[in-house]
């Protein structure tokens, strides 16, 4: 068993690396670091109470977690990642001393939890930089290749469902999503005792539970058959797009609704909110093309990829035919693994949403 973290525990650690670390330095150092290094060796060694580092934090339940996430980073990150988010914090750090060479900047705060005060509590910023003119900016922080496209919507397909506004379009949305994943993908699992049905294969609550007999028969046929296994994941991500597709295709009201609440977009408000995409060792900023464009909407098209297992597109168009193409992706947020069965099957009705920019 491998002693690195997987799936969400490592998206967790990864995104403080990136967002924890510049700040932490650049509160208590004037001057940006000159390697990898340098900066992996002041967090591994700060004092997390220190007065000039103590300000990166809202409250002291952050610098509890943070002192955990530290030591989670150093040991239990495989070490190509660690490089490569480390490499991503460098630059990232030196984007905020760029940034303080324009407009002066007294503290950088960690968004991980809680929010500063003068910031909404739903702002999507990781972190908040605090300017000499009393004015405050969100930094929502993403890393990857010079062409990738990271996600700028990152949730899950119930999660989704469960909105208020979703729910109030279709109350049974859930419902029907949890019954046709059981007659075309979780009761076809070899094996499977006849007590189990389409009400308890899995119990819904704040998150979902799978039923015990339906967890063993999942790794039996993982072991046994994987091809079939990846056959009936593949129904159903196909099943949670379609789920997804249909809903969106209801109402474009709604549909603008969720966008402008659970998007990032980079819209007008009194903290803004600013992309920054880390490549390699240097930060840019990124522009936002459906912020503007959103407003004058009046027409959308949800469809899938006929060509990919996990992308699908969402048309947004206005009035007078101009049309943007956002990028969408449905997929498991871990591989499966005997010893991690909440990957692909194992994930149910909770299969990782994303919405990673609009079509170049």
């Amino acid at each position: 068993m491998s002693r690195y973290l997987v799936g969400g525990e490592q998206t967790t650690i990864n995104s403080t690396i990136t967002e924890l670390f510049p700040s932490l330095w650049f509160n208590a150092m004037n001057r940006p670091p000159k390697t990898t290094k340098e900066l992996a060796d002041f967090v591994h060694s700060a004092s997390l109470n220190h007065p000039s580092i103590k300000k990166t934090f809202v409250n002291s339940a952050d610098i509890t977690q943070a002192k955990k996430f530290i030591v989670q980073a150093f040991s239990m990150i495989e070490p190509k990642m660690l490089k490569t988010k480390l490499d991503n914090a460098f630059g990232i750090t030196h984007y905020l001393y760029e940034t303080n060479k324009s407009n002066p900047i007294t503290k950088a705060v960690w968004g991980y939890r809680a929010k500063p005060p003068g910031v909404p509590s739903n702002h999507a910023g990781d972190i908040f930089l605090f300017f000499a003119d009393k004015s405050i900016a969100g930094i929502s922080l993403k890393a990857g290749s010079k062409s990738s496209a990271e996600p700028k919507l990152n949730s899950y397909v119930r999660t989704t469902l469960m909105k208020p506004y979703w729910k109030q379009l279709d109350p049974r949305a859930d419902d029907n999503l949890k019954l046709a994943l059981w007659k075309n993908v979780y009761s076809k699992v070899p094996g499977l005792p006849k007590s189990v049905n389409k009400d308890n294969y899995y119990t819904a609550g704040r998150t979902a539970k799978i039923n015990p007999d339906l967890d063993s028969a999942l790794l039996k046929l993982f072991k046994s058959d994987p091809d079939e296994f990846d056959r009936l994941y593949q129904i159903q991500n196909r099943i949670s797009k379609e789920t997804l597709c249909n809903l969106i295709n209801s109402s474009v009201k709604v549909t603008k609704q969720w966008i402008n609440e659970e998007f990032r977009l980079e819209k007008p408000q009194a903290v803004p909110l600013i992309l920054v995409k880390a490549i390699g060792t240097r930060a840019e900023e990124q522009g936002d093309k459906l912020v503007n464009f959103l407003s004058k909407v009046t027409k959308v098209h949800a469809y899938i990829n006929k060509n990919s297992v996990q992308e699908w597109f969402i048309d947004v168009s206005d009035s007078k035919g101009k049309k943007l193409t956002l990028l969408m992706t449905i997929r498991s947020d871990s591989e499966y693994r005997p010893d991690k069965r909440k990957g692909k099957l194992g994930a149910l009705a909770m299969l990782k949403l994303l919405y990673r920019g609009v079509k170049k």
